[in-house]
Order: C-alpha cells, then structure tokens, then sequence
C-alpha cells in the first residue's frame, strides 16, 4: 500500500510538473502573437513607402524619358532649320548664276519648299511670336517671290532689274539668318540649351534665374539678334495669280476716319478669331508703308490656353491689313476642302463678302487659300485676301488683305464684246481646255491700262497645267500663266 501511495504521489507530480510546462509554453505563444500583430502597421507602412518609391520613380522615369522625347524633337526642328536655311542660301546662288531659264526655276523652286520647311521647323520652336516675327516673315518672302519669279521665268519673262535687286538682297539676308543660326548651334551643340526648360519659360513667360540650366535667354536673344538682322527686307507676299501687282499701286481701298492707338487695339480684339477680352494689348510699333498702320500686340494670360496675335490696323478707317496668330500645329486632320470652308466663314464673320477661293495650297500642315472680290460673276484678281487655316483643326491662323486694300473699289465692267465661245476659238490648238471659262478682271503693268476685262480659260498643254486670258472686249491674248506643281503639292482651284 505505501508504495502504491508512493507511486501515486509521483505521478501527481509528474502531471503537475507536465501541467507547469503547458501553461507557460501557452503563455510564451500569446506573447508572440501579441507582438506580430503589434509589428502589422509598421510593416504595412514599409511595404507602402516601397511601393509609393517605385511608383514615384516609375513617374520620373516616364517624365524624363517624355522631356528627352521632347527635347530631341526640338532639337532635331532647330538642326533641321539651320539644313533648311542654308539649302535657301544655296539655292539663291544657284538661281542668280545659271543661265538657263530650267535651272532658275529649278532652283527658285527649291528657294520655295526650302523656306516652307524652315517656316513649319520655325514655328514648331518653344519660342514666342514675337521673337520669331521678323524671322518668320523673311522666310514667307523669300518663298513667295521665289514662287511668283521661278512663274515669270517659266513663262519667259524676262526678270526686270528689281528682281535680280531681289534676289541679291534675299541671298545678302540667308547668309546673315544663316550666321545668325551658327552661333545658336554652338550654344546647343555644347549643351547649353535646354530645349524642355526653354519650353517651360516660354509657357509660364516668366524670366530664368541667371546661371540656371535652362538657359531661355540664349534662345530668345540669339533668335532676336536674328531677328534684327532681317527687318528692312521688303515685304512681297504670293497671292496665286497676278500677286506681284501690289508694290506697283497706291492704295485705293482704304476709306474712313482717322483712329487713335487705343481704338486700334479694340479693333483688333475684335478681329481675332477667338475671346481676346483677356489678352494684354499694346502697340508693337507703326507700320511705315503705301498703307500705315498700327502694329497691334495681343498677348494671352499665362496657362491661358490661348494664342497670341499680331495685328496691323490702318490709321485711316481701322482696316485689318494683317493678322498673325502663333502657335504650334499638330499633324494634319482635316483636308482643303474643310480648310476652305473655315476661311470662307471667317471671312463672312468678319464682314469681306462676295469673296470666292482661287486656289488652295497646303505646305506641311497649313492650307493658304487666297481669295479674290467676285463683281457680277467676274473673278476680280487685284481685290484679294489671303486667309491660312490649320490643318490640324480648323483654327485661323493669318489673314492678310493687302492686296484687297490696295486695290478694292467701285468698277465700271464692260458687257463682254465677244462671247465665251468667241474667246475659245482664238486659243493656241495645244491648249486643252480643262474648266469652263469664267470672266475675270486682271491687272496690267501699264500705267495707262492697269487692268482688263478678260475671259479666264484653264487648261492642259503637254502635260502643264495653264491659264490664259483672252481680252472680252478686243478679243488679244493678253497673259498666259502656267501653273508650277512642286513636291509641297499640287495647287488646287
């Protein structure tokens, strides 16, 4: 019996020992648990740093490789400008030196695309209008007299002493846009143009910290020394036929009152072809020409979205002489034919009625439809207006109604002598005709006849496109025009 006691009391103690070892090892494991659940936040919060660190960085690899984008496609439009300006140069020397007519208009063709390259590489620069202004302008008169000049040359015309003066002085003023460029590429070869920073200074339109990376000054004051190097070139725009008659003509078309500075400023706001109540107006300088005028400045509010425009604003009746409205033109959307009916609608919006399109050509991705005063269904060529519509979407982007001011006024038009059928009997037999025949007022170089009565005939000659205009009331032939396609496209009635 005692030892039975005894080996009861053992095993008590055994159990009792066995059960001490259970409670704290249970003890042990809430304690731990405890402390997991404590270590959760902490825990979720290290996983939530990483992963707002890798998505940060993910943001900032995109947005770098979006400026290098960005800043490639900058500069490959300045590297491509300077080819251009220099192709200009060269095809300038190349028209004043050959002798055979094919070659000049060879050459002068390539002064036209070359110069509407540099034009689409010059505006798409992250710089403002108002540096580019003189620039842009130069580029857009050496390519329309090279255009109106390689036509006269195809017609065998012979070029008057002002066109070799012309040709002398747009080749004197390549090499000095040419020069001017050079010293730009220095600045970016070494690196010190920021093209993307140059971007963002230009949007905010706020000045750089000196020594800052962005370097916008090097930008604006090399394109502004290049722009003062071109300013006294005169001014010839192409019109599509008869363009070059403007210099020759004292304005006829300007009517009205004398204006101030201020109402020219308010007469431009209203022209524009979008809200410019927000825009900063100021007169730019005058216009010292056959038309004076003030040069009206409309400059949008930063982030405003909006363009900014230049306005020329007769002294005499508030007329718009020019408009320009700067901004970047993204890839083509929509075709002439809806480029045209925006122009046309624009024009009516602001009161130049009874126009009709001549033609329309598109250089990169911008239409330019010349338009011209139709008087008792006769095209009158003198009285035109220029209209540009983008490409893009739609948006107005220059209007230009010098030739419609010069030459716009009350006409006396005969009744034609000879009909239509008349006047066709009396072209050359190599002469398809391709259009019906329509009468039109045509300008003359003499002074004693500056314009006549003609019918219009557009036809094809051994693969060339013409028109000729046979006089409605004596029945001569009094031009002949042939149309010049180039590889920026065909020009299109």
């Amino acid at each position: 019996m005692a030892d039975e006691v005894s080996n009861a009391g053992d095993n008590v103690g055994a159990r009792g020992e066995g059960g001490g070892q259970g409670l704290g090892e249970t003890g042990g494991g809430m304690a731990a648990a405890g402390r997991t659940a404590a270590n959760w936040p902490a825990a979720l919060l290290v996983i939530l740093l990483i992963a707002s660190l890798v998505f940060g960085y993910a943001q900032w690899t995109a947005r770098r490789r979006l400026e290098v984008a960005v800043g490639n496609q900058y500069f490959n439009s300045f590297f491509d400008l300077l080819g251009n300006v220099d192709n200009v140069r060269v095809a300038l020397s190349k028209s004043l030196v050959s002798g055979s007519p094919r070659l000049r208009v060879g050459a002068l063709s390539d002064v036209w695309r070359e110069a509407s390259n540099a034009q689409a590489n010059l505006n798409s620069l992250p710089v403002t209008h108002k540096v580019l202004a003189r620039t842009s302008a130069f580029l857009t008169q050496v390519g329309d007299f090279a255009f109106v000049t390689a036509r006269k040359v195809a017609n065998q015309q012979m070029m008057s002493d002002d066109d070799w003066d012309r040709l002398v002085k747009m080749k004197e003023q390549s090499e000095d846009l040419a020069e001017g460029l050079a010293s730009m590429e220095a600045e970016a070869s070494a690196g010190r143009i920021n093209w993307v920073r140059v971007a963002e200074q230009a949007k905010k339109e706020v000045p750089a910290k000196p020594g800052s990376e962005s370097t916008p000054e090097a930008v604006t004051d090399g394109f502004t020394k290049v722009d003062e190097s071109v300013q006294h070139f005169p001014t010839l725009i192409y019109d599509g036929p008869f363009s070059d008659h403007i210099e020759k003509r004292e304005p006829v078309g300007v009517t009205g009152t004398a204006i101030d500075a201020t109402q020219a400023i308010e007469i431009a706001r209203k022209f524009v072809p979008f809200d410019a109540s927000a825009h900063t107006g100021k007169i730019q300088g005058e216009v010292d020409s056959k038309i004076p005028a003030y040069r009206v400045s409309l400059d949008a509010p930063a982030k405003s979205g909006k363009p900014d425009a230049v306005v020329d604003v007769t002294k005499v009746g508030g007329h718009i002489v020019l408009m320009n409205i700067s901004r970047d033109i993204d890839p083509k959307k929509i075709g002439l034919d809806a480029a045209v009916t925006r122009a046309s609608d624009f024009l009516s919006k602001v009161g130049i009625t009874s126009m009709k399109p001549t033609f329309a050509s598109e250089v990169g991705d911008v239409a330019v439809i010349p338009f011209v005063f139709v008087q008792n269904g006769a095209y009158v060529y003198p009285d035109m207006v220029k209209v540009k519509v983008a490409l893009d979407n739609g948006d107005i982007l220059s209007y230009d109604a010098l030739g419609f001011l010069t030459s716009h006024h009350a006409r006396k038009l005969p009744k034609p002598a000879i009909e239509a059928d008349e006047a066709k009997e009396l072209l050359s037999p190599a002469l398809t005709v391709s259009a019906p025949p329509r009468l039109a007022v045509i300008p003359m170089e003499t002074v004693d006849t500056p314009e006549a009565f003609c019918w219009e005939f557009r036809g094809t000659s051994f693969g060339e496109d013409f028109f000729v205009y046979v006089n409605a009331v004596s029945g001569e032939e009094e031009k002949v025009l042939q149309l010049i396609k180039t590889s920026e496209g065909s020009l299109t009635m």
